[in-house]
């Protein structure tokens, strides 16, 4: 502000200028424009007065990363299954062997579904003071069982074979501090078996060979497993031949078991005759298709029976039968089980002798319903891979 005229004191200049100030501190400016109806001069007016009230901090040029600022990236996370989703699967054999937890194998190092590998574990022979690596998984019904005295006895004058008759008395290493028994993982491999076996039988020093494969936290001074255990294990020749014998028992077991508790034509879809005059793909694919709508067709499977062993020259001759045919209902792969050359003939025999009408039929369709049947549908699986390895041993 300057001083328009010279005649005035400076004094009351600046007393008229201080409160000139302070009046339009304390009130709102009044601008005054011109009335006019057109637009064109009030949209410059109002841009104004809006200006003027905008801070200087915003009116700065702000950075882009600011201005266009972009949320990270969703997450897709999977819904939980509902119970509508869960109820298929839990009746699908494969679905819960490839669902069961994790497990490494302890010859491989692979890690495999649990369901598919074998327990083993120490088992101490009778008498004696060997401790043998056996597979424990499929002597659980014989290890279970505390041997009564008469047991004993008996066992002690049966003593004819090599240990699988003394199974009566077997006693499984246990870890006491746990309380459970002590085991192992491996893949029941007819080839792994063979290859490790004859070195596992072996003497490596003053402890056999097979002694490294005993975990670690198993030996002395921080297992279970003493010194003098440790030198006591032993492998046992012949152990593929012996691990085919009770993975034979065991399915004939559980296919008994399940024969026992579902039974044929009770309209539950467990059990169906297959009527078929050969073995081929054809024919079986065929008699699926005459079975009608089955509840989960695609997760059952096929059993060749072959029942009298000899029926004919034809059904003698053809011995061979497919490995999987597909369903003409699902169009889905099934598996097509030959228990006349799974089980073997003595094995077969002990379920025809039960006199029951499932073992007198030359084929039937399985389709598991509960734990225990998915649990032999699974056993006949790994039966008929630890022999289609190797399809010339036949015991």
């Amino acid at each position: 502000m300057e001083c328009a005229s010279h005649r005035v004191p400076f004094a009351t200049w600046r007393l008229r200028v201080f409160r000139q100030l302070l009046t339009t501190s304390h009130q709102p400016h009044v601008t005054r424009r011109s009335i006019s109806s057109s637009p064109r001069h009030e949209a410059p007016a109002d841009k104004a007065d809006t200006e003027t009230n905008i801070p200087p901090s915003k009116r700065l040029p702000q950075s882009p990363l600011v201005t266009n600022m972009r949320t990270g990236p969703e997450k897709q996370r999977k819904k939980l299954p509902t119970k509508a989703d869960l109820n298929p699967l839990s009746k699908n054999p494969w679905a819960v062997a490839l669902a069961s937890p994790p497990r490494m194998c302890t010859l491989t190092g692979a890690r495999l579904p649990r369901d598919i590998l074998g327990e083993w574990g120490l088992v101490k022979k009778p008498d004696t003071e060997l401790n043998y690596m056996l597979p424990v998984g499929l002597l659980k019904d014989s290890l279970a069982r505390q041997p009564t005295p008469a047991q004993t006895e008996a066992a002690d004058a049966a003593k004819h074979e090599e240990l699988g008759d003394d199974e009566s008395a077997m006693k499984p290493a246990r870890n006491d501090k746990m309380g459970r028994q002590l085991f192992l993982r491996m893949l029941d491999s007819l080839p792994f078996l063979r290859i490790v076996s004859p070195i596992f039988a072996r003497n490596a020093g003053k402890k056999a060979a097979v002694t490294k494969m005993v975990p670690f936290r198993w030996k002395h001074p921080h297992g279970p497993i003493t010194s003098r255990e440790e030198k006591s294990i032993v492998w046992m020749e012949g152990m593929p031949e012996y691990v085919l014998k009770y993975m034979r028992r065991d399915v004939a077991k559980k296919l008994e078991a399940t024969r026992q508790k579902w039974h044929l034509g009770a309209g539950d879809g467990v059990w169906s005759v297959l009527d078929i005059q050969e073995f081929s793909d054809a024919a079986i694919v065929d008699a699926l298709g005459r079975l009608g709508s089955i509840e989960r067709a695609e997760c059952g499977a096929a059993l060749i029976l072959r029942p009298g062993g000899a029926n004919g020259g034809d059904m003698n001759e053809e011995r061979s039968s497919p490995e999987e045919v597909i369903h003409p209902q699902t169009q889905s792969k099934i598996p097509v089980f030959d228990l006349s050359a799974l089980l073997g003939e003595s094995d077969l025999e002990t379920l025809r002798q039960t006199q029951a009408p499932h073992y007198q039929h030359r084929a039937l369709f399985f389709r598991p319903e509960d734990a225990s049947s998915i649990k032999t549908m699974v056993s006949l699986w790994k039966l008929k891979q630890f022999l289609l390895e190797d399809p010339k041993l036949k015991v």
